[in-house]
């Protein structure tokens, strides 16, 4: 009887250290899993702001060329403007002239 008593004394001790190198591992685990979430999310950060980032600068591109295109469009239009007026603004002076005397 006592070696039964004793086995199952062995048995419930080693029952306990399973349990107890489990709990252990279980901790382990835990704490790597929440490393990896960590490291995963660092890089998901840094890959985003990279991203951002170029998206950034493509639009800025975009943008600067844009501009330049506007200035250069609205620099044509005002030099064809003065070239109108200088060309022909005695004959315009005379069409406004007679559309006044005409009232």
């Amino acid at each position: 009887m006592e070696d039964i008593i004793n086995k199952l004394a062995e048995i419930e001790a080693a029952a306990s250290q399973i349990m107890d190198d489990v709990s252990e591992q279980k901790k382990q685990l835990a704490l790597e899993y929440d490393q990896a979430i960590q490291d995963f999310d660092r890089s998901i950060d840094e890959e985003t702001r990279k991203k951002t980032a170029g998206i950034r600068e493509g639009l800025e591109t975009q943008m600067k060329e844009k501009l330049a295109h506007q200035e250069a469009e609205t620099a044509r239009t005002l030099e064809e403007m003065e070239k109108h007026y200088t060309e022909c603004h005695t004959a315009l002076a005379k069409q406004i002239y007679n559309r006044i005397l005409r009232m």
